[in-house]
């Protein structure tokens, strides 16, 4: 094994304790030593259960965002539906139908899964699941936590992501991430029902290329 793999191989845990345990946060100090040798400690990692969230369409594709107060940054944001995967939810995806149904309101439709990744690896344990869920409908009202405060924003999906690749719109990493990665599915063709969304996506994020593509001679014309 090269220098380069010896110093990255994981490091040494050689005690671990539960510093903090209630019913929103569990956070694990362990004493480590890394593979060059050098004492870490004390290291805390938050055991975090795993997210998920939902880049919903509606019938005529409009995107269900929710704007909600978020306390550590003391503003408010608009975001994804979702949320913690329950232990009483048997897939990420039931997990996701589930928070999209308690703050929405809406549900049903087809659910894709497009994204999966660390929100923060170094700190916490967790994974998150991004969806894209096509032809959500209104079934019902929301069904909110007793602190929880959601209004529901139907939003035109090429406009945001016009407003987020500008900086126009910040929103949680996660969320963002996923709905780069479904309209990244989208303009590649391959989710059937959304040919007129993918040209708009297009059109929002690339114009350059389809100011080109308009200005190009067309094949009557080069032959006159």
């Amino acid at each position: 094994m090269s220098d380069e793999g010896d110093r990255l191989r994981p490091w040494t845990v050689s005690a671990s304790r539960i510093t903090l345990a209630d019913r929103w946060l569990r956070v694990r100090t362990d004493d480590c030593l890394t593979a060059e040798g050098v004492e870490v400690s004390p290291y805390h990692v938050i055991e975090a259960a795993d997210w998920n969230c939902t880049v919903a369409l509606t019938h005529d594709l409009r995107l269900v965002l929710i704007r909600e107060y978020r306390h550590a940054r003391g503003i408010v944001i608009d975001g994804l539906p979702g949320g913690v995967v329950e232990a009483s939810d048997s897939s990420a995806e039931i997990g996701a139908r589930r928070e999209l149904l308690e703050e929405t309101g809406y549900g049903g439709g087809r659910f894709l899964p497009v994204l999966t990744t660390y929100p923060d690896p170094a700190n916490f344990t967790n994974t998150a699941v991004g969806f894209l869920a096509l032809d959500v409908e209104p079934k019902g009202p929301q069904a909110l936590d007793t602190a929880e405060s959601i209004d529901v924003v139907l939003a035109d999906f090429p406009t945001v992501m016009k407003q987020l690749s500008s900086g126009e719109l910040r929103m949680h990493a996660v969320h963002v991430a996923a709905l780069w990665s479904a309209a990244a599915r989208i303009m590649q063709d391959t989710v059937p029902g959304t040919g007129a969304l993918r040209e708009q996506l297009k059109s929002a994020l690339y114009p350059s290329d389809q100011a080109n593509l308009t200005k190009r001679p067309t094949p009557e014309a080069v032959g006159g």
